[in-house]
């Protein structure tokens, strides 16, 4: 019985906050005549972005290397071209690889871990690695900068990798199915 009741009351509770008030398929919100808070950890974020866009700046710098900056950060030089189409949503990809710390240490290579193969768009692959290669086209090869939020984010990938690392990439695209 006493369990019925905390359901029945948390099922209310939740129906509650989930209703919005609509009116002829609008959704109306309330606008107030306060600024908006300003969250903590927003301007932690931006700050922390900020310093990590510094480091690889200088590394791209210490190295000479002059990249192509994308919208959500990544840092792309197309090393040699490759030929016919680029991979589209769903393709099975097959990339060799090597993944560089900017300390310069080597933490995978398909040489010793094998060749990496995942569907664009549809894998738990790094956010980083899937947007370089569908820029890419079969045998281009290329050097990827990869802030730390497109690669393992805050908690690494749980065997050589950090949380909040950036890394660098080595990729050829060697076959697209």
């Amino acid at each position: 019985m006493k369990n019925s009741i905390l359901t029945i009351f948390f099922a209310s509770l939740l129906l509650c906050f989930s209703c919005e008030k609509k009116q002829s398929g609008i959704v109306h919100v309330q606008q107030s005549d306060k600024p908006a808070k300003e969250d903590p950890y927003v301007k932690w974020n931006q700050a922390s972005v900020g310093r990590e866009d510094e480091d690889i700046d200088f590394f791209l710098w210490r190295y000479g290397w002059e990249m192509q900056k994308t919208g959500t950060g990544l840092r792309y030089q197309c090393v040699k071209e490759g030929q016919g189409s680029r991979p589209l949503p769903e393709q099975t990809v097959t990339v060799k690889y090597t993944t560089v710390l900017l300390t310069g240490d080597t933490v995978y290579s398909s040489d010793r871990d094998g060749l990496k193969r995942f569907k664009v768009d549809k894998s738990d692959e790094m956010a980083g690695l899937n947007e370089a290669v569908k820029m890419m086209r079969k045998g281009e090869r290329a050097r990827l900068v990869i802030p730390s939020f497109l690669a393992y984010g805050v908690a690494g990938d749980g065997d050589r990798i950090r949380g909040k690392m950036t890394l660098a990439m080595y990729v050829e695209l060697i076959d697209i199915q």
